[in-house]
């Protein structure tokens, strides 16, 4: 029983790590019905948490991060921060955006 659990425990994370990241074209979408103005997907990233995917959007040359699952279906917006750090990695993303 225990030996089953394990294979079946192995192929959902080989599963979840060969997932393909949203296509852009999506994110796009998901995002549009949050932010009502003109934005440009600069990139899309997986991230260990969750299976998130980490968004960065240049809205009026301002770096916004947001985190989206596999298929867009949810959307999340605030600061994703490392328990063991505290280290606000979502304020890290964007400082890498401003400085470019």
């Amino acid at each position: 029983m225990l030996k089953k659990l394990l294979v079946l425990c192995f192929i959902t994370l080989t599963l979840n790590a060969c997932s393909k990241a949203p296509a852009k074209e999506q994110v796009q979408e998901t995002i549009k019905k949050f932010v009502p103005m003109e934005f440009e997907v600069l990139q899309i990233s997986k991230e260990p948490y969750a299976g998130l995917y980490e968004v960065v959007v240049s809205v009026r040359k301002q770096p916004v991060v947001f985190y989206v699952d596999k298929n867009c279906q949810y959307l999340f917006s605030g600061s994703l921060m490392s328990a063991d750090t505290k280290v606000n990695l979502s304020m890290e993303t964007q400082k890498k955006f401003q400085s470019k």
